[in-house]
């Protein structure tokens, strides 16, 4: 997984490239504790470069979703194309999740 971060007034963005799986979940982890840190009300996570995710990859999503509703900020996944965009869909994790196309 690559990431890139910014911060834009009370919005913090992610971009992903590459691939999310289960080896990914330290780094991850630490970009959720970074956004709570920043204490912003809501993060961005752009989708649109990511190749694709395994099923720990989509419950970072859970994970991230369940860390902004116990410290206050909401989370929004952007422009999720391809495999990712299938396996979210096929997952319905998009029913749990708000995905912007």
């Amino acid at each position: 997984m690559n990431a890139q971060t910014s911060q834009t007034g009370q919005t913090h963005h992610i971009k992903l490239s590459g691939r999310l799986v289960f080896s990914d979940h330290a780094e991850f982890r630490h970009l959720l504790n970074q956004i709570t840190a920043a204490k912003v009300e809501s993060c961005i996570i752009d989708l649109s470069e990511l190749q694709s995710i395994d099923s720990s990859g989509l419950g970072m999503f859970m994970v991230a979703l369940e860390t902004g509703k116990e410290n206050g900020w909401s989370l929004t996944l952007r422009s999720p194309q391809g495999h990712v965009k299938a396996l979210i869909e096929l997952g319905k994790f998009d029913k749990l999740l708000n995905v912007e196309k």
